[in-house]
């Protein structure tokens, strides 16, 4: 006889899921994410701003629902857990996954977007995937208005950043984070993002922009990496690759935002039955509660 399955433990945070406005790990990768609140930002850069693109056009971006980011970017001790390989050139458990496409990055968020809900804790309509251009540089600032999140310089103390030798990847978290806890935002690897690239920003304010619905030249990749200078890793520097593209300088950090700002979902003592047939019917309370907030 098939032994019956066992409900989850309502102590444990791990079980429920993640809880919006606090941190979140995924249990089976220990992959922390942090909760970056709902905001609005200074993105681009001024036009005296030193090294700055013209792509990098001063615009108001609102930012109207919270979402989650990796506290690092994710390693290949994670993505070999999800994905049984392991692409990257320079080896290390902890260093960040690197030679991963576009392609192979949506790949990882769908893999583990269907592990998570097979073990009950990502509720339907939330999916892990890429940040967003706008949701990547909002973190990476932390509140921020200067060239990098750390003032208008960055030094090799820092970040990952190439300065007399280039020696490759790091282990994720050598460095300082930024005011909201991320780290390696500037340098270490390139980022992919969700965005097809479009050169031109809008010149107008604008709400929760996800960049064009297809397009060329690529994908967009932020942050640089260990084998450029540091004014390549300014909060605000934009490069793209085609999103079949991977090398030994491109990695990435997971997203999770919540299915709508002011969704709510609740599983009750009926629909736990409905869940667990052969399992006893916990009090009748709600049992899991996820209420968006900011």
């Amino acid at each position: 006889m098939e032994k019956p399955s066992e409900p989850p433990d309502l102590d444990d945070p791990a079980t429920l899921g993640p809880t919006v406005g606090s941190p979140w790990t995924v249990p089976d990768l220990s992959l922390e994410m942090l909760w970056c609140k709902p905001g609005s930002f200074q993105m681009g850069s001024p036009e005296d701003e030193e090294g700055r693109d013209d792509n990098e056009t001063l615009h108001e971006v609102t930012l109207t629902s919270g979402y989650w980011l990796g506290k690092h970017t994710v390693t290949q001790a994670q993505w070999e857990k999800a994905m049984g390989d392991n692409p990257s050139h320079f080896k290390g458990a902890n260093r960040p996954v690197v030679m991963v496409t576009w392609d192979d990055v949506t790949s990882f968020c769908e893999k583990l977007t269907e592990l998570e809900r097979e073990a009950g804790r990502l509720p339907a309509g939330m999916t892990y995937q890429l940040p967003t251009e706008a949701q990547w540089e909002y973190a990476c600032r932390a509140g921020t208005t200067t060239a990098y999140a750390f003032g208008n310089s960055l030094t090799a103390d820092q970040a990952n950043v190439y300065v007399s030798t280039r020696n490759g990847p790091t282990d994720v978290g050598k460095y300082a984070a930024n005011a909201w806890g991320f780290h390696d935002m500037h340098g270490n690897v390139d980022e992919w993002c969700a965005d097809w690239f479009k050169y031109d920003y809008p010149t107008g304010n604008v709400t929760d922009p996800a960049g064009p619905a297809d397009g060329f030249p690529g994908r967009v990749r932020r942050g640089n990496s260990w084998d450029f200078t540091a004014d390549g890793a300014r909060s605000a520097r934009r490069l793209r690759y085609g999103p079949d593209y991977g090398d030994q300088l491109l990695g990435f950090r997971l997203s999770l935002q919540p299915p709508s700002k002011t969704t709510s979902y609740s599983f009750s003592a009926k629909l736990w039955a409905k869940a667990f047939p052969r399992n006893p019917v916990p009090p009748a309370k709600t049992i899991l509660s996820f209420i968006s907030k900011d």
